[in-house]
Parts: C-alpha cells; structure tokens; sequence
C-alpha cells in the first residue's frame, strides 16, 4: 500500500516526528517524554527553533529550488548537465519523481518540506508560552523567530503553488479533508505573522543580528525586510486593495522597505565585489545583510547545516539527493556555488599540450594535487589558489544572450558588470607555454595574482587569459580583428558568430546555447578544437557571485559551501521603494539611482533617466538580484512571465502557457485525499486563479 508523508495528511506528533539536524528531539524522545515535558527544558525549547530554522536549508543553496526560483525565466539558459531540463522547457507534470535525480522538479519534496516546518513553527507557537523554564523577554525573542519563519514558508508556497491548505496549528490528527485557502486570505495570514514577529522582535529588544537568538537568525528589520516583500508580492500579482484589511499594499511595501533603509543600520559595501567575498559570507558580518540561511563553516558537520529529515521510513527518511547533494552522514552546505561554472576544467583539449589533456594549464581542484609543471621554468606551479575559485565545471545554468548584453549595457559605469560575470579563465604566466596550441600565450601582459587580488578582492582578474567569451559578433570586422589577435594567445568564443559560438544566434528570441554533436573542428574548420565539449551549453560566461572566491586548502573547490546564502538584503530594499513609488505616485527613479550610485564605478556616472516603469524596474532587479532565489517569483508576480519568456529564452518559449503561472499540486498529494475535486478553476488574463466557494476541498491547478 502506497504510503504518504506529507505535513497535510499524515498523522506526525511532534513530539514523535519532527526530526532536526541538531538531534535534540532523537535524545528526548528516547526518554519517553511527551512533548509537554520536552518543551518544558532549555534544551528542548532551544532545538525546537533549531529544528524550525534547519528547513531554510533545504531552499536557499540548492539546486533543485534554484530550478524553481531562477530558471525558466528570461536571465538563464539551462546547460548540458542541467538536471531539471524538462521543467525549465515547461514541460512538466504533477507526477512525483522520487528519488529521480536525472531530471526531476523536486516539487513533491519541497511540498512536504515547507510544511514540515510549517508544523514546527506552529508547535513553537503553541509550547514556547508554555515553558516555565523561559523568561518573557526569551518567550518574545522565540516567537519572533517561528512567526518569521512560518511566514516565510508560506511565502514560498502561495508564490509556487496559489491557494493552498493553510494549517495554524500543529498537526495531531490525519485529516484528510484539506481546503485550499485563496491566495489573498493566505497574503493576509502572512503579513499578520509578520506584524506579530516584528511585535515580538520589539518586546525582546531584538532589533539588530548581535541581539538575534543564535547566529544567522531573524531580527526585527528581518521581518520587516520579509514584510516589505510579501506586500509588494501580494499588491503586484492580486492587486494593491486584494488583501483584507491592508489598504494599499503598494503603500504598505513603501513604508516598510522605507523604514528598513533609514533605520536597519544596514549599508553598503564601497565595493560591490565585498557583497560576495568570501571573507564576508557570514550573515551576522555582511553589512549589507538582512536574512540569510547561516551555514557552519565545518563542513564536516553536516547535520547542522542540513535539511532535517523526512517523516518517512520512521522519521529517518531522507530528502533527494538533488537537495541534499551529499546525503546526511557526510557533509551539509551551500551548492550554489556549483550550479553557474561551465566547463573550463576538463572541456576541449586545445588549451594542453597536442593531443593531450589540458591538464597540463587546468585541472579542477577538488583535492589532492594541486601544482603543475611549467615547460618555462620546469618548476612545479602551485595553482590551486587560482584555480580553486573557479568551481567544478559542472555546466547546470549559463546566462541568457539577453542577461549578458543586459550586464554589457553597463559595463563602463556599473560594478555589478565584474562584480557578477566571469568572461574569461586566466592561468599563472608561469604555464603560459604549456599551451602548445597558443605559442604566443606568454606574449600578453600578464597581471600578478597577489596584485590583482589586492586591488579587487579576488583573483578572478589576474594571470593571463586562457579562455575570452566576447560579447562581440564574431563575423564583425571588430569581431574579426579580435579573433585574429586571439589566434595563437587563447581561445576565444564570440557571444554568436565567429569559429567558436556561445549562442546559435544574435537575437535574444531565437538564440539558442550551441551544440556541437560531433567534433567542433567539423563544425567550426579549426583543427585545434576536437572535443564538442567547446559548445556553447558547455563553455559559456559564468555567474560568480556565489563561488568561493578565498582558497580553502582543506575545502578546495569542495562539492558544498559554507557560504551563508542571503535572503534579504538592503539592495532589495531600495528595488522595493522604487517599485511601490512607481505605483504610487513617488520619486521611483530618484530611488533607482541612490542605489545605482552605491554601484557606480568611482567617478562614473552610473544614474538613468527617463521615466521609470515596470521593465525599468525588471532591469534594475536582474542587475542586482541575479541567482538570488527570485527572478522566477518576480516576472510571475508582475505578469510579464510570458512575454519575457518569449522575448528572452528560445529553450522555453515554444511550451511556456497561462497555466505556468502555477506549480502543479504533486500527484502524491491529491492521490491521499477523500475530497480530491475536478473542478477546472480558470485564470484570468494575467493567469490569476479566479478562486471560488465552489472550488473548495483539494483540486489541481489548470492545465495539468
């Protein structure tokens, strides 16, 4: 008989089912307490909001809710080793996949996993003003956190999935009845979670990260950050007067993010490269930081930088693989640091010595030996330092043609141009004629690592080039004149034209990754390039926010992450401002460029002008908030999902449909309801679901 675990229909006590990474509920329930004596000790009270905070883990830094939040959307093509190709091409179904890891949507998992901790929150509601053992001020400071978190969770899921069931307190009984609640009754239920955590932040004096109940955890400006979000999110996809006693959310949006700016003590970096340098990933140090998941910078412990285990298989169930990337027993981490590199490592052999491997210039440094010889010196090169930032190659997501002229747009005035693309791989100029196609290598100017690292950040700009991605036409006469400089010095791929192509064309609605299929040399006429591994799907410019940027030599280029990943932070803040000035009447452009001039290059004018409207708006957002667990939400909620689609990314057009404003309702969920309805809800225009009384009990969304 086929079993199902989800938060909505399966029997899962607290006290007996809600596993943590910390393991506090495995020790007291081996004593036989009940929940009541458990949550009437410092230590059990303690992990219970551990045990609500380790199911951030399962969202932010992963891969498959990268798929979700990111992709199918106008900045991002998916890449050769892209494990959720079927749903980026929106082709996707309600079907539960399981354990699939070749291609799979991971929506039956993120399901039972929001609402798990859903239940946790709720039981924190409920035993945290029970606890003897606890002060007031702790009793506030613990409710901030669960009604942030409860918010949160369910931010998520009314952006992925509409109305949902929507349970305020903790599970004790099946119930196989649920009604899905409309969205704008579920936006309600949200901010007023987040009126009550800021409430409780106030009570507790948590107002700052040093006063937060543990490290990485929600304060005060954090719930009003999330506040100013969930209200822009409700007002631009329901309408600005759509949620029940909350008059113009556009104004709520307004005053929120306003308060946040002038009151968080939040600022930001001169440099926007120190946003994401290692050395500042910690939430409680980033000053531009409002929320974000803390992972422990011991990988090795991995059940505190975990997800916590499934209700399944007697509470020992584990989540995908695609989720937890190296199980439970190993280690727990960030891996979006592994989802934007293309292949540099280990791709086409024309970059080595004929005929070999390019091992000899590149390897990936994941452990082990880390130097080559040079055929300069014949000295061994230590290059795991400069190689180590670059990633694994793993070739899950490129940039879109229309994302990469859109960061060229700004390229002279903005930051985030160098502060967010890597367009060329660079070596030690110690293994400059190593490279026996590319004589003229040691030719170039060569910058000093240590120099270069000084005057940036990171090393991503020393050495000498191996490896140029041009933003040029390669048929051009300046595409031309590049590539026969570039001839004997480096590979060179032109953004379309030339011998080597990232994309099949120059039109953003066409163009299309490349795909050798065969060798390159006969396809492109160049005998140096043997390998289809040169194509576009696999060697492309790659996002470098969230690498890491500081070499680890006991993590070097490690399968996961100790980088805490940002939720919210104070740039979104001012994006937020200017949106709901936009739609209510204030200065919008004046607070694009209070931001655009923290981004400036020094002594450039990087301001706009013009009149400011929601493309402005989407812009703005794709320069600042790319791979940042959002783009997805932000073109569905502004109703522009499709026409970006359609404008932006030829690997999704030819499916993309009104019904894709909604994630389907897994399978495995209908199937265990009694009140399982055919009703066909239909969307409006803008694909919103026109919810009615006659659509209660649990139903599908249109269209799958």
């Amino acid at each position: 008989m086929k079993k199902i675990y989800s938060m909505l229909f399966a029997a899962a006590a607290i006290s007996f089912g809600a596993t943590s990474c910390s393991d506090f509920l495995e020790e007291d329930n081996k004593t036989g307490e009940t929940a009541d004596l458990a949550y009437n000790t410092v230590s059990g009270i303690d992990g219970l909001i551990t045990s609500a905070y380790d199911y951030t883990h399962g969202w932010w830094g992963k891969e498959p809710s990268l798929g979700l939040a990111e992709m199918g959307s106008d900045l991002f093509y998916f890449g050769y080793d892209n494990k959720q190709k079927s749903m980026l091409k929106y082709d996707i179904s309600a079907e539960a996949l399981g354990n699939n890891v070749a291609d799979n949507p991971c929506l039956d998992q993120y399901w039972e996993m929001f609402y798990a901790g859903v239940d946790v929150c709720n039981n924190a509601m409920k035993y945290v003003p029970k606890c003897t053992v606890i002060d007031d001020n702790k009793k506030a400071a613990y409710l901030g956190d669960a009604y942030f978190l409860r918010a949160l969770y369910y931010s998520q899921m009314v952006a992925m999935w509409g109305p949902i069931p929507y349970n305020a307190e903790p599970i004790n009984s099946i119930n196989n009845n649920p009604v899905r609640m409309p969205e704008a009754e579920v936006y309600g239920n949200i901010l007023n979670d987040l009126k009550a955590s800021m409430e409780n932040y106030k009570k507790a004096n948590i107002m700052t990260p040093k006063s937060a109940t543990g490290t990485g955890r929600a304060y005060y400006y954090s719930a009003e950050a999330l506040y100013a979000r969930v209200a822009l999110y409700a007002a631009s996809w329901l309408g600005a007067s759509a949620v029940s006693g909350y008059g113009n959310l556009y104004t709520e949006a307004l005053n929120a993010s306003t308060d946040v700016i002038n009151n968080s003590g939040a600022k930001f970096y001169d440099r926007y490269s120190d946003t994401w340098n290692l050395n500042n990933e910690e939430a409680t140090t980033n000053t531009e930081n409002l929320f974000a998941v803390h992972y422990s910078n011991d990988l090795s412990a991995g059940r505190d930088n975990c997800v916590p285990y499934r209700f399944s298989d007697e509470g020992k169930g584990q989540f995908n693989s695609l989720i937890t990337r190296t199980g439970y027993g190993r280690n727990g981490g960030s891996a979006a640091h592994l989802m934007f590199p293309s292949l540099w490592n280990n791709g086409c052999d024309d970059i080595g010595p004929n005929g070999q491997s390019n091992k000899s210039v590149f390897f990936r440094m994941a452990a082990g030996k880390t130097t080559i010889k040079s055929k300069m010196t014949n000295e061994d090169i230590e290059v795991g330092k400069y190689y180590s930032p670059y990633g694994r190659g793993f070739t899950r997501y490129l940039p879109s043609l229309y994302f990469w002229q859109l960061l060229e747009s700004v390229k002279e005035t903005d930051q985030r141009y160098n502060g967010t693309l890597i367009t060329s791989y660079r070596i030690p100029y110690e293994l400059s004629q190593n490279a026996a196609n590319y004589p003229k290598m040691s030719d170039q100017e060569f910058k000093d690592y240590e120099e270069a690292y000084k005057e940036d950040g990171n090393y991503f700009n020393g050495g000498g080039i191996a490896i140029l991605y041009s933003i040029l036409d390669g048929n051009s006469a300046e595409g031309k004149a590049l590539q026969d400089y570039a001839k004997d010095r480096f590979r060179l791929q032109f953004a379309y034209g030339g011998d080597i192509p990232v994309y099949t064309t120059g039109d953003p609605a066409t163009a299309l990754p490349t795909e050798g299929g065969k060798a390159v040399s006969d396809v492109y006429g160049d005998a140096r390039y043997k390998s289809e591994k040169i194509e576009g799907r696999r060697s492309y410019p790659c996002i470098k926010k969230f690498l890491d940027d500081q070499y680890n030599p006991t993590y070097p280029t490690h399968d996961l992450s100790y980088r805490d990943c940002m939720v919210l932070r104070l740039a979104e803040m001012y994006l937020i401002k200017a949106e709901a000035e936009m739609q209510t009447g204030g200065n919008a452009l004046n607070t694009i460029n209070q931001l655009r001039a923290a981004r400036a290059i020094a002594g450039k004018d990087n301001s706009i002008s013009g009149t400011v409207d929601i493309e402005t708006i989407l812009r703005e957002r794709a320069l600042e908030l790319c791979g940042e667990y959002q783009r997805w939400f932000d073109l569905k909620r502004t109703h522009t999902l499709i026409d970006h689609v359609k404008k932006y990314n030829a690997q999704a057009s030819g499916n993309i449909a009104v019904k894709h404003y909604y994630r389907p309702i897994p399978l495995s969920e209908l199937e265990a309801v009694t009140n399982r309805s055919d009703a066909n809800v239909p969307q409006d225009a803008n694909g919103v679901l026109q919810y009615s009384a006659a659509a209660e009990g649990m139903w599908q969304n249109p269209g799958y």
